[in-house]
C-alpha cells in the first residue's frame, strides 16, 4: 500500500509539469502555444505573437501561428496550415508550407535578427497532426504533434511534441 501511494504521488508531480490535456483546454482563459521540441520546452504566451486567421468559410485555409515578441531574447517559431479548415476534429500535417493551393504543413524555425537561419518542415517521410478540440468566431484551441525535415540550414530534423495551445483570431 505504501509504495502505491509513492507512485500516485510521483505521477502527480510529474503531470504538474506536463502542457494541459485535451481535456483542460478551454475556449477560455489567456492566448498560449506550448510544446516541446526535441524534449526540450518551448513556450510562447501572451505579449507574443500568437493568433489563428482564417476566413470564416468552411473549407478553406487557416494558420495557426506563435512567435515570441520581437524583444524577445528566444526567435524559435511554431506555424501550422491547414489547406482545408472545416472545424473541430483531427487534421494530419503532412504536406510542404510552400504550395499554393495551401496544404496541411507545419513548421518550426529560429530567427536571428528578423531572419530565419533555421526552418524544419513537414513533407515527404516528416509528417504530424493537429486536433482542434473546440472553436468560436474569437478562440481556437487543440493538440499537436510533428516532425519537420531542415529546409534552411545544416541539415537535420526537428521533433515537436505536446504541443497545445489557445490562439486569439486576427483581427
Amino acid at each position: 500500500m505504501r509504495s502505491f501511494r509513492l507512485i500516485a504521488i510521483v505521477a502527480a508531480i510529474a503531470c504538474l509539469a506536463c502542457p494541459d490535456s485535451p481535456t483542460d483546454l478551454t475556449l477560455e482563459g489567456p492566448a498560449f502555444l506550448r510544446a516541446r521540441i526535441d524534449g526540450r520546452s518551448f513556450s510562447v504566451e501572451e505579449g507574443d505573437v500568437l493568433d489563428w486567421g482564417w476566413t470564416g468559410i468552411p473549407g478553406e485555409s487557416m494558420n495557426l501561428r506563435g512567435y515570441p515578441a520581437p524583444s524577445a531574447t528566444t526567435n524559435e517559431w511554431i506555424n501550422i496550415q491547414l489547406g482545408a479548415y472545416d472545424g473541430p476534429g483531427t487534421y494530419v500535417l503532412d504536406g510542404n508550407p510552400n504550395v499554393n493551393p495551401p496544404e496541411n504543413s507545419a513548421g518550426y524555425g529560429v530567427t536571428a535578427n528578423g531572419v530565419t537561419t533555421r526552418r524544419f518542415e513537414t513533407g515527404g517521410q516528416y509528417t504530424g497532426s493537429l486536433q482542434i478540440i473546440a472553436a468560436d468566431t474569437i478562440t481556437i484551441v487543440g493538440t499537436f504533434t510533428f516532425s519537420g525535415g531542415a529546409t534552411l540550414g545544416p541539415a537535420g530534423e526537428a521533433h515537436i511534441t505536446q504541443g497545445s495551445f489557445r490562439l486569439l483570431r486576427r483581427r
